[in-house]
């Protein structure tokens, strides 16, 4: 989310090739066997962007015509409680013509999460690798599947395999669902618009095309509630239940420093309404009494305050697409330590590292330590709609999370309305973000 991090990420991928994790050349013959092979190309996934094993560190090595060649993490925003990450397996293989050459599955030693194979493939090939992410052991699918449900995939073309050839492959290249210039129907079993991934990560069925992932429906009002952070009457019109009645209630665990009790309910929660040209948010936070406001740190996101998800067409891909794919994060506090608003002399609002860059026009907000009569933080928001991108009566990504620092410096604790990973990765994965859609104006 922050530029540090993807420093961080990038001193990390430079440090594991210092320390050796080189591409390394794969034998090849006319005759895809390991006895008969002369030396040719290495496919090395990047060890800092590939994927990530559940003991959080990340990557892979992908070499074909190589003894134990491939190795492969499963990508991070696989990671669900509503996906059982035991049944989640990897399916490698290189095709020539109509050939495929399946990756042979090795045993990995005692302790490595990862998954390790060999594949080999006829020198001087025009190749295609691919990758595929399954679940299995999935119910109700047509029989031919065997149980087994992609969830998502990776390929890649190498012409003519010779020596020294390396290909580099980045996490945001793999495919979730399907799109105009890859159509992959298997993508989206159902073909109701909601790729496999997606309904599963929305506990809905992947294979009923009349099931759909459940949206907030956005209620529309004509008269705009005033920017002041405080709750007016106007606001007894917003949603404040999603489509099955349940409270929009922000209480996805996403970081925890030693701070959040067990089955501790905050009741943080969202509502939202709009007028056809602007959107309108209510964030309800930390209750007075229990307010640890702190504006001293010079990320946002370290400080208490809210983070702000959507994309425009709903697309949600496994990376930022540069189009319509947001990240605004609003401090509680500006850095003279007042409460925050828009159009203050040091008023504080950024975008998230993956975003398009945020214009600060688009918005208007303002934020109150309340004592009465709301007894909360409150963070009350205005987002222009077209600038924004987000279309009336047509689905859109949406997530509301919220930033916890209780005692200053790195902040302590964060929760997600929708993300339900366990893990601070919606800045990287548009995917995590839950559907809203605005209702029309009548």
């Amino acid at each position: 989310m922050s530029r540090s991090e993807t420093k961080q990420t990038m001193t990390t991928d430079s440090q594991q090739r210092a320390a050796g994790h080189r591409p390394l050349a794969f034998a090849s013959s006319q005759h895809a066997t390991p006895a008969r092979m002369a030396r040719g190309l290495c496919l090395l996934l990047p060890l800092s962007l590939l994927a990530a094993c559940d003991s959080g560190s990340s990557g892979g090595q992908l070499q074909v015509n190589e003894t134990a060649g491939l190795q492969l993490y499963k990508p991070d925003f696989l990671q669900s409680r509503k996906i059982d990450e035991t049944q989640v397996e990897s399916r490698v293989s290189v095709s020539v013509g109509d050939v495929d050459y399946p990756a042979v599955q090795l045993t990995s030693p005692a302790g490595d999460t990862s998954w390790r194979g060999e594949v080999y493939v006829p020198e001087g090939s025009d190749a295609t690798l691919t990758v595929d992410w399954v679940e299995t052991g999935v119910p109700d699918l047509p029989e031919a599947l065997g149980g087994e449900l992609l969830l998502a995939n990776y390929r890649v073309e190498i012409p003519g395999v010779n020596t020294n050839q390396a290909v580099a492959v980045d996490i945001r290249d793999y495919a979730i669902a399907p799109t105009e210039e890859e159509p992959r129907p298997e993508l989206d079993l159902d073909g109701d618009g909601y790729g496999n991934l997606r309904e599963r990560l929305e506990g809905t069925d992947p294979n009923d095309a009349d099931e759909i992932p459940p949206e907030v429906v956005i209620a529309y009002y004509p008269r705009a509630p005033r920017i002041d952070g405080s709750y007016d009457s106007i606001w007894n019109n917003a949603q404040f239940l999603d489509e099955a009645d349940n409270n929009l209630f922000i209480n996805q665990i996403l970081i925890d420093k030693g701070v959040v009790q067990a089955g501790e309910d905050r009741r943080y929660r969202w509502g939202a309404m709009h007028d056809g040209k602007f959107l309108y948010l209510m964030v309800f936070a930390e209750k007075f009494g229990e307010q640890t406001p702190f504006g001293d740190s010079e990320l946002a996101y370290e400080d208490d305050a809210i983070d702000i998800f959507w994309d425009g067409n709903n697309s949600k891909g496994a990376s930022y697409d540069g189009v319509d794919d947001y990240h605004a994060i609003i401090p509680l506090l500006t850095s003279g330590g007042e409460a925050n608003a828009s159009g203050s002399s040091d008023t504080r609002l950024e975008s998230g590292d993956r975003s398009i860059p945020i214009d600060v026009s688009m918005f208007e907000f303002a934020v109150c330590l309340c004592s009465a009569p709301e007894q909360q933080q409150v963070y009350e928001v205005k987002l222009d709609l077209q600038a924004a991108q987000i279309p009336v009566d047509e689905p859109f990504g949406l997530d509301i999370q919220l930033n916890n620092d209780v005692d200053g410096g790195e902040r302590d604790a964060k929760w997600a309305w929708h993300n339900d990973s366990g893990q601070d990765d919606t800045w990287r994965f548009p995917v995590r973000m839950g559907t809203a859609r605005l209702e029309p104006v009548p």
